[in-house]
């Protein structure tokens, strides 16, 4: 599961690149993707440690294989459906910063809605094919999909600016770099002033724009 739950957005990502030409956008994402999966996986491991039997429990009591058995105890958020939400749901972000989809209307604007919400709907396939498979009920998917929509939306707002208000939210967020320590700053001697100044210089172009985000202050 893990090739088509992160490798068709890194792809997706990588495909974008192609474009804008920005390795810096593809680590973000991909930042932003492994950030998403150790919030979402945490939570879903913490709440299977109360457990809720699958709508399959008596046919695993039958087996008499106690791993089955412990298995079968784990419906309770569905791993799945927070693992593609989770997934998808930054993928399908990371489209909507892209088109600029709620900043600027152009022509098409419906078009790159569906564009956005496909990932969405992949998700949604994937989920409810466990459920057609008596693993889990709407409850399992309905919590895992919470999660993991979360998930999502906290990581991306880490890498980049919020997509639903901000003009700038397909560019990633520079991280400042951290002041010099006092022995590279003797080695440096006159340089050293501008390895510390360099991280002012990253934020420059954003901080001259004078542009706001609404959700996060800045």
């Amino acid at each position: 599961k893990f090739p088509v739950e992160f490798g068709i957005p890194l792809l997706m990502a990588a495909l974008v690149q192609v474009h804008s030409g920005s390795f810096v956008d593809w680590h973000h994402f991909a930042l932003a993707l492994i950030e998403a999966f150790a919030m979402e996986s945490s939570f879903k491991k913490w709440m299977n440690l109360v457990g809720k039997p699958r709508p399959d429990w008596y046919a695993r009591v039958a087996t008499g294989d106690p791993a089955v058995m412990r298995e079968g105890r784990t419906s309770y958020p569905s791993g799945h459906a927070a693992e593609t939400f989770m997934t998808f749901g930054l993928l399908s972000l990371y489209l909507m910063a892209k088109l600029k989809l709620f900043t600027r209307q152009s022509q098409g604007h419906f078009a790159k809605v569906v564009l956005c919400l496909v990932p969405l709907g992949f998700a949604a396939f994937i989920t409810m094919s466990h459920v057609a498979a008596y693993k889990h009920d709407f409850a399992d998917v309905n919590a895992g999909m919470m999660i993991g929509l979360c998930s999502a939306f906290l990581a991306y707002l880490i890498n980049y600016q919020n997509p639903l208000c901000h003009e700038t939210a397909a560019r990633p967020r520079t991280r400042p770099l951290p002041p010099a320590p006092t022995w590279l700053k003797q080695l440096l001697g006159a340089d050293a002033e501008a390895v510390s100044n360099a991280s002012l210089a990253q934020d420059a172009p954003l901080v001259e724009q004078g542009i706001q985000d609404p959700l996060l202050g800045g």
